[in-house]
């Protein structure tokens, strides 16, 4: 690793961190400001897409651009020091603070940054000290550059943007806000400040500014700016002239002479925000060096009670610090979404449906309190012809697509049932299936194979055909997105790959595709609902759902064939046409008839893809082209595979004990790297595939395409946990740290969306793994599961590996704090105190009403491994 852990928090060391080409994050509570922030000070500061306060940047620009850096120039008699190049730095970050210190010849000097965890503004402190024998005098210059306006205009209307510029120099800084918002769709009046102010010690105001770009440049340039270099006199007030100008907080603060070992401070605040007022009061609760201290230590508190909320110690430190990053990842998700670092994986920010669902798996351990709001809400997203808006905004409305093309995910429908499952395991709260959510209605029709062109709602709710919103349970949200999907197949009888599913790189298939991955997912989750019905039968013998729900109930009235795909097809379009007006009458179901459906469609989807799609190779196949050629296998003495073929048969059931053996081998074979030790993508095509997906027109080992992609590893060894596969679980989980932890990943402590051939790490922070991770390790490896509200306590570990005992876990379930112990002793066993909790079915089942009448202020779980 390049890093070194300092504590037990996660607060880690890295030396010439100037050598990596990395970036941090910083945020607040609720992430309304979000930054980045790289070894040289670059990254960019924002509120969302529309408002940036500095230049956005991309991974290039950290290492290229210095109008994306936080800058400040120390002039002496001897030399110029800007903060932002390289000298002997060290790096120390934590949660969530940025220190860079840097030692010159004669200074060494902190800049350390975080973002107020109830502030929206980040702070700069610089800390200026004097190391030599001899007096030093210093001329010290802030340079930030401000952009001020959406990142459309970066390119398309860069300068002319800048013409509505208009900028007020206070007494400690300046407020930048543009006369309009500049969108050619529909211009606005703007009602943004963009502000930087600057102070030193305890709110010695700067003694002049250059306000603008020219202006600090004079007849220089960004690399030598006259403003420093020569000295140039800065202005008090503003002039005309500064109009419609590119922007800068540039500050010149007065003269000073250090004497030896002295030292003088220096701040800088930076925001956005609408309401002027807000500002000022934000920085007088900030003007003065104790102020920023109390607020640092506040902000560093809460992110440790944040990764607090389980706590997981291995008796490898190591691995325990890293899972405190790893841990926070699913909440930097939600604040970030998955756009608004330095990496643009999916351009326009925002989270999409798949982050939604899947960072609940960590976010139910850690906060679970907020759970059943967030999943109930987003159930609010699926629309009756069962596929679902793909963008969630930060106030949680729905969009039809981040870049507002019509189009459908295969997979989307998977995520909320293997999440709501979770939920109700977690809580007992089996009513929550009755609970009614609206329906999302926009332009796209029959799984966006129609468009509706006089579609004007901007509320985006279903209604029926006498303009009443719709309302339809839980359950029959579920039902509906697995059922349409069951009925919505191709011509190998699997479902349809449509536009892509998990992985977004086999997008090109939307005629003939077939994703027999995901088909499993489907298969296992009509399966598990079945659990579920179980339950909600001891209160209650039926329930109500949409009448047009029954053509897809076929085994309750009007069965058809299943090994038939054309009558399956058939049925879909009549629910599809009879579903685009609806008048909303309901139907009496009982429960029994709903569960043997299911059951039906289950059993005949698994048997289907284990006998059908098994390959004498010794794995399966996962897809059909757009020509409807079978993707996988041998094919003129090459083999072709992927692994999300193969993971999602294990993970939901459907290989056989004798499959997964053989499927585990295979994976081993064809796609384990023998130099790294990690789990590729799928093997090299060898060719461009347009049949399929974009994924094979990037080169060979990056993102999609052979990548060491750890979200499908991690799911991988989710899969074999699941099925009893412990040793190899462990391998590939083992496989995910050491990659992570690797001099050559070249990353902080998290985990990447994936490492390249050279085993570096890309994409960083804001990637699913993280949630699969700590739901893999809790729930598999850990074995810390909930049944119907009772813990049930099945671990796999071994005496001898990266999970090796003592292990402890601390966890708030049922409001009581719970530390669970592993030890190794020579005969299994666990009480809670002197109480021995009884082996059955597997593991130890500890009732919630248990729990709940001891009166301990904190509960120790004993758990013993042979």
């Amino acid at each position: 690793m390049i890093y070194k852990f300092i504590d037990n928090k996660g607060t880690f060391t890295v030396s010439d961190p100037q050598h990596y080409n990395l970036y941090f994050p910083l945020t607040n509570a609720k992430g309304n400001l979000l930054s980045s922030i790289s070894p040289n000070l670059a990254g960019d500061i924002k509120r969302d897409d529309d408002h940036f306060l500095t230049v956005p940047a991309s991974i290039e620009d950290l290492r290229s651009n210095l109008l994306c850096r936080r800058d400040f120039f120390i002039k002496t008699k001897r030399e110029i020091i800007r903060l932002s190049s390289p000298y002997t730095d060290k790096l120390e970050a934590g949660l969530l603070y940025h220190k860079i210190t840097k030692t010159t010849s004669l200074l060494e000097i902190e800049i350390l940054n975080f973002i107020p965890y109830n502030l929206d503004a980040e702070v700069m402190w610089i800390k200026i000290k004097n190391k030599s024998a001899k007096d030093i005098t210093i001329t010290p210059t802030s340079f930030v550059p401000l952009y001020g306006r959406s990142e459309k205009s970066l390119r398309d209307h860069r300068h002319v943007s800048s013409l509505l510029n208009r900028i007020k120099l206070e007494k400690y800084g300046i407020i930048l806000k543009p006369t309009m918002c500049f969108d050619e769709q529909a211009h606005s009046a703007n009602k943004t400040n963009y502000f930087c102010f600057g102070w030193e010690d305890n709110a010695i105001t700067p003694i002049g500014q250059f306000p603008t770009l020219d202006y600090f440049y004079g007849k220089g340039n960004i690399n030598h700016p006259d403003a420093v270099e020569k000295d140039l006199k800065p202005v008090n007030k503003k002039v005309s002239s500064f109009d419609g100008k590119e922007v800068c907080a540039a500050f010149r603060f007065k003269k000073k002479k250090l004497k030896k070992k002295e030292t003088v401070n220096y701040f800088i605040l930076m925001g956005i925000s609408d309401n002027a007022n807000k500002i000022h009061s934000d920085f007088h609760r900030l003007n003065s060096q104790r102020k920023v201290e109390l607020s640092l230590e506040e902000t560093k508190k809460y992110w440790q009670k944040t990764a607090q909320k389980i706590e997981l110690k291995f008796h490898n430190k190591n691995f325990s610090n890293w899972l405190v990053w790893v841990k926070l990842q699913p909440t930097l998700r939600k604040l970030f979404g998955c756009s608004f670092l330095p990496h643009f994986d999916y351009g326009k920010g925002g989270r999409g449906w798949r982050d939604l669902w899947q960072d609940a798996l960590t976010l139910l351990l850690t906060e679970s309190n907020e759970s059943k709001k967030i999943i109930t809400d987003s159930f609010k997203g699926i629309r009756i012809d069962g596929s679902n808006a793909t963008i969630i905004t930060k106030n949680n409305n729905f969009l039809s697509d981040r870049n507002k093309i019509s189009r459908v995910w295969m997979d989307h429908g998977v995520w909320p049932c293997l999440t709501l499952a979770l939920y109700m395991n977690r809580t007992a709260d089996i009513s929550i299936l009755l609970k009614n959510a609206t329906y999302f209605r926009d332009h796209q029709l029959k799984r966006a194979r129609k468009i509706d062109p006089c579609f004007s709602q901007n509320d985006y709710i279903l209604r029926t055909k006498n303009n009443k919103i719709y309302k339809g349970s839980i359950l029959e949200h579920l039902l509906i997105q697995n059922l349409v999907q069951f009925f919505n197949v191709g011509d190998h009888n699997i479902i349809k790959l449509e536009n892509a599913d998990w992985n977004d790189g086999l997008d090109m298939a939307p005629q003939k595709g077939e994703s027999v991955a995901f088909s499993s997912m489907y298969a296992y989750n009509l399966e598990n609902l079945c659990f579920f019905l179980e339950k909600l039968k001891n209160r209650r013998k039926s329930v109500f759902l949409l009448k047009e729900i029954m053509l897809l109930l076929d085994r309750i009235r009007k069965p058809i064939n299943y090994n038939n795909f054309k009558a399956k097809q058939k049925r879909l379009n009549d629910y599809l046409r009879k579903t685009t007006l609806l008048d909303g009458k309901k139907v009496k179901v009982d429960i029994d008839d709903l569960i043997y459906d299911l059951k039906e469609k289950s059993k005949h989807l698994s048997e289907w893809i284990r006998k059908k799609e098994w390959l004498r190779e010794g794995f399966f196949n996962g897809y059909y082209d757009n020509k409807g050629k079978r993707v996988e296998g041998k094919s003129k003495g090459k083999v072709k595979m992927m692994l999300a073929s193969q993971v999602f048969p294990i993970m939901s059931g459907c290989a056989s004990k004798p499959q997964i053996k053989k499927t585990w081998l295979s994976i081993k074979k064809y796609l384990k790297d023998n130099k790294l030790k990690g789990f590729k993508l799928n093997t090299d095509f060898g060719h461009l595939y347009l049949d399929l997906g974009r994924a094979f027109g990037f080169s060979y080992g990056d993102k999609e395409n052979g990548a060491f992609f750890n979200h499908m590893t991690t799911m991988l060894a989710n899969a074999l946990y699941k099925q009893g596969f412990i040793k190899e679980g462990l391998e590939v989980m083992a496989s995910i740290y050491t990659l992570s932890t690797n001099q050559k990943a070249k990353i902080y402590p998290l985990i990447p969306e994936y490492f390249n051939q050279q085993g570096e790490g890309l994409y960083l922070y804001l990637t699913g793994s993280a949630s699969w991770y700590i739901h893999t390790l809790v729930e598999e490896a850990l074995g810390i599961k909930f049944i119907l509200g009772d813990l049930f306590l099945s671990p796999k570990i071994s005496a001898k590996s990266l999970f090796a005992t003592p292990i402890e876990v601390k966890l708030n379930i049922y409001g009581k704090k719970i530390k669970i112990l592993f030890l190794k002793r020579g005969k299994k066993g666990a009480f809670i105190g002197k109480k021995e909790i009884p082996f059955e079915n597997g593991g130890f089942l500890i009732k919630k009403a248990l729990i709940k009448k001891l009166k301990q202020k904190e509960i120790i779980i004993k758990v013993f491994i042979a």
